[in-house]
């Protein structure tokens, strides 16, 4: 697979479109905060397991049992994980509940999308 700095290139001699590798990256940040707004409008929240940002109890209460031997036995810390995602929201601009700040929405030409398009 290409690195993300030739994506453009590969997007150039496919399609003949141009883009920087930074204009790219709005692209792909926009479309994952689309998919947020979509999610929300839909009802799902920071706490559900299937498309939410929470793990099952299964991976804070039982040691895993397979995989990495750095990581067999082991179990993730609750608290530290939900740290995580607290300063995730944080650093993707979106507010404690995972819902997108307006200021994010705007930075990403989105604030003004019609509310039945998300």
């Amino acid at each position: 697979l290409p690195n993300f700095e030739d994506w453009p290139k590969v997007l150039y001699y496919n399609t003949g479109l141009e883009f920087t590798p930074l204009e790219l990256w709005d692209i792909a940040e926009r479309c994952n905060m689309l998919e947020r707004l979509f999610n929300i409008r839909e009802g799902l929240t920071r706490d559900d397991l299937e498309k939410g940002d929470m793990l099952n109890h299964r991976y804070y209460d039982e040691p895993c049992r397979r995989g990495a031997p750095d990581v067999v036995g082991m179990k993730i810390d609750k608290k530290r994980f939900i740290k995580m995602i607290d300063e995730f929201y944080e650093h993707k601009g979106l507010d404690k509940k995972g819902n997108p700040k307006p200021e994010t929405l705007k930075r990403l030409e989105i604030a003004n999308e019609p509310s039945h398009m998300l």
